[in-house]
C-alpha cells in the first residue's frame, strides 16, 4: 500500500470509533478539495483508511445532508477492481470518510522498482484500471484523480483507491479520468509518464488501439468507460457480467502484499519516481502527451470524414506507406479551416494535426462531433494522401482519403476524396 508515516503531534489520535496509526501524505488534496488521510484501524483491529476533509464541507446543515448524501451513493459502487467505502461520518465539524484498506504496493512504486511490467500483466492492469473505473462511474461518480499512485496491485489484483465522492464538476469528469486511465497504462509500459508518439508501440499491439482512442484531445470524443472495457474484453465470455469478468481477468496482475509502513522518528525513503516527480512532469508535457494520441490515432485504421449520409467516401481501410516515408516538416502542426462540400450543400470545420517526421495525424469534425486517426498513404514535396479511420462519432462521419497540398501563404488545401469525384474541399491554415 502506499507509504505511511508517523502522527504528527497536532493530528487527532480517534476520529469517530477509529484509531489512527499513520499519515498517508501522498493522497491529502485533490478533487475532493484539502484532506488528511490516515491509515486506521476499527474495534475489531481491521485496517481502515480514514480521509478527514475540510471543515467548508459541513460548513451548514444544507453542506452536512449534502455530503451525507454523496457518501451514501459512493457506498453503492460496485465491489469490481475498487476499494470500498464503508462508512462516513463528522468529527469536530469535519466529515470524514472511512475506506477500505487495501494491502499491496502501488503501480508508482512497482514501476519504481521493478521498471515497465510485462505484456501480460499490463494487459490485466489495464483491465483491472478499467474495471474500477467503470464501477466508479456506474453510480455517476468520478475517481477526479486517477493515476499510478491510485491503484494498488494487490493479491486479487488492480485495485483503485481513493476516489472521490463527488460527481463530475469542473476537470473532474469521466473523459478525464479515461484520458488518465490511457496515461497510467502508457506510464506501465515505459516505465514513465509518456509523451512520445513512439511510446504506443510499447503497448502490446490489443491495447494500442483503444488507448490511442482515450488520448485524442477532445474529451467528447474520447471513449466511456464502459466502452473501454468492453473492447479490452471483446471475444470474452460475459454472461457473468461485464465487471465480474473484467475483475477476474485483472487477477493475472496481482502482488503479493508487501509493508510500507515507515517506522516512527524516520522520514518515507524518497522514491525515484515518485507521484509530483512523474505527474508534475506529465503535466508540463501534457500537450505532447495529447500529440501521443495523434501519433497513433493517425495508424490504427485510414483517413478523415465527410458527413455520413452526405457523402459516398470509402469505408475500407487502405494500405499505409512504405517504409521510410513519414510527413514533411512543412505539413507539422496543428492546421484548421472550412471544408465545403456541393451535392449536398455542406460547410463544416476540420482541424487537423500531423506529426513530422512520422506517418500519422490526428482530425476532428467538431460541428459534426467525430474526429480520428490520420495514416500516411503516400507522399510528394508538395502533396500527402492520408487515409482517415473515424474513431468517434461514426454515425455521422465516414472513412475514406484525404488529400493535403501546399498553397502560397503556408496554407494546405485539403481535399476529401470520393469515388463520385464531387470532393469536399478546402483551405487550412495553421494554428501553431
Amino acid at each position: 500500500m502506499p507509504n505511511v508515516t508517523p502522527l504528527r503531534p497536532d493530528d487527532p489520535r480517534r476520529v469517530g470509533r477509529y484509531r489512527l496509526t499513520g499519515r498517508l501524505d501522498e493522497f491529502a488534496g485533490g478533487a475532493a478539495g484539502p484532506s488528511a488521510v490516515f491509515l486506521a484501524q476499527r474495534v475489531d483491529g481491521e485496517t481502515v483508511i480514514v480521509t478527514l476533509l475540510a471543515a467548508d464541507r459541513a460548513a451548514d446543515a444544507a453542506a452536512r445532508d449534502r455530503f451525507t448524501a454523496e457518501a451514501r451513493v459512493a457506498r453503492r459502487v460496485p465491489p469490481f477492481c475498487v476499494a470500498k467505502i464503508l462508512d462516513a461520518g463528522f468529527e469536530g465539524g469535519r466529515p470524514y470518510l472511512i475506506t477500505e484498506s487495501v494491502p499491496g504496493a502501488t503501480l508508482a512504486q512497482i514501476v519504481a522498482q521493478e521498471g515497465p511490467l510485462p505484456a501480460g500483466t499490463l494487459r490485466a492492469l489495464a483491465i483491472g484500471c478499467a474495471t474500477g473505473i467503470v464501477s466508479i462511474h456506474h453510480t455517476g461518480l468520478v475517481h477526479g484523480q486517477f493515476g499510478p499512485e491510485m491503484v494498488v496491485l494487490s493479491r486479487e489484483g488492480p485495485r483503485v483507491i481513493h476516489f472521490t465522492i463527488t460527481p463530475p464538476y469542473g476537470t473532474a469528469t469521466p473523459a478525464a479520468d479515461m484520458l488518465a486511465w490511457a496515461r497510467t497504462v502508457m506510464f506501465a509500459a515505459v516505465g514513465r509518464p509518456s509523451a512520445e508518439p513512439q511510446d504506443l508501440m510499447a503497448l502490446p499491439a490489443e491495447l494500442r488501439s483503444v488507448v490511442a482512442d482515450c488520448l485524442i484531445p477532445d474529451p467528447a470524443g474520447r471513449p466511456v468507460a464502459r466502452a473501454v472495457l468492453t473492447e479490452l474484453l471483446s471475444g470474452q465470455d460475459l454472461s457473468a457480467g461485464l465487471l465480474a469478468e473484467g475483475s477476474r481477468q485483472a487477477r493475472a496482475a496481482g502482488r503479493t502484499a508487501v509493508s510500507t509502513v515507515v517506522p516512527a522518528g524516520r522520514q518515507a525513503p524518497r522514491r525515484a519516481h515518485s507521484k509530483a516527480a512523474l505527474w508534475i512532469a506529465a503535466c508540463t508535457v501534457c500537450v505532447l502527451a495529447i500529440a501521443a494520441a495523434a501519433i497513433y490515432i493517425a495508424g490504427r485504421h485510414s483517413p478523415p470524414p465527410a458527413a455520413a449520409g452526405h457523402s459516398h467516401a470509402a469505408r475500407n481501410g487502405a494500405h499505409l506507406a512504405a517504409p521510410g516515408q513519414a510527413i514533411p516538416a512543412d505539413f507539422a502542426g496543428s492546421w484548421s479551416g472550412t471544408v465545403h462540400q456541393s451535392n449536398p450543400q455542406l460547410n463544416v470545420t476540420v482541424q487537423i494535426t500531423l506529426t513530422g517526421g512520422t506517418a500519422h495525424g490526428t482530425i476532428g469534425y467538431p460541428q459534426l462531433g467525430c474526429s480520428g486517426r490520420l495514416g500516411l498513404l503516400s507522399t510528394r514535396h508538395d502533396l500527402l494522401t492520408l487515409g482517415l479511420t473515424i474513431t468517434s462519432g461514426q454515425n455521422n462521419c465516414v472513412n475514406g482519403k484525404v488529400r493535403l497540398t501546399e498553397q502560397s501563404g503556408g496554407r494546405l488545401g485539403f481535399t476529401f476524396l470520393q469515388p463520385s469525384g464531387d470532393d469536399p474541399t478546402g483551405t487550412l491554415g495553421r494554428i501553431f
